[in-house]
């Protein structure tokens, strides 16, 4: 089982910045053909739906990776003078009800989305603009959110058991005071 976290983990980590990446690029490429196309012909088609749909693939898909690498907004003021154990205990537990919350949403996704499938489903404008694709995009980022709070779920749980070091995950370390948050340097 650890393995098989450690190497879903390393793969996701390595081709997930290009299923990010690839979006961003071919949006700025369609915002500067807009652009230009309104400034001195006509407006590039379809441009706010193609945005508007790959934001969704960098979204969707750039959440899993923030929860692969532990990193979200949290306060440790109430949390950072626990005991490590319980520190790690707190985060599996977040994860737990985070892999609940999302996996019950993901769910939802993939209905409309195979809804939107079955009927094949287009916004339809000056030009016809398929959505299905995107909806079923969204719940696939979805999934890969959930796959990852519960593995983040039982990779924490192990280390707050005993284990040192877990799927290439070592002790949670939280920062006491502003100096090791803002780094040594002085």
């Amino acid at each position: 089982m650890e393995r098989f976290i450690a190497g879903y983990e390393q793969k996701f980590r390595k081709w997930g910045v290009y299923v990010i990446s690839v979006p961003v690029l071919i949006m700025t490429v369609i915002e500067v053909l807009n652009v230009i196309g309104r400034r001195y012909v006509i407006p590039f088609p379809c441009a706010l739906e193609a945005v508007e749909s790959l934001l969704v693939i960098c979204v969707y898909f750039g959440v899993p990776i923030v929860a692969l690498e532990m990193g979200h907004v949290n306060i440790v003021m109430a949390t950072r003078k626990l005991p490590l154990v319980v520190q790690n205990f707190l985060e599996a537990f977040g994860s737990l009800v985070g892999t609940a919350l999302y996996g019950f949403w993901a769910y939802g996704a993939w209905i409309e989305s195979l809804k939107s499938l079955g009927i094949l489903e287009m916004r339809i404008g000056v030009y016809r603009f398929p959505l299905w694709p995107f909806r079923l995009l969204f719940a696939v980022g979805l999934t890969f959110l959930v796959i990852q709070l519960a593995i983040n779920v039982v990779k924490l749980t192990y280390v707050a058991l005993g284990r040192t070091r877990y799927a290439g995950m070592d002790k949670l370390h939280k920062p006491d005071d502003i100096s090791e948050i803002i780094g040594q340097g002085g």
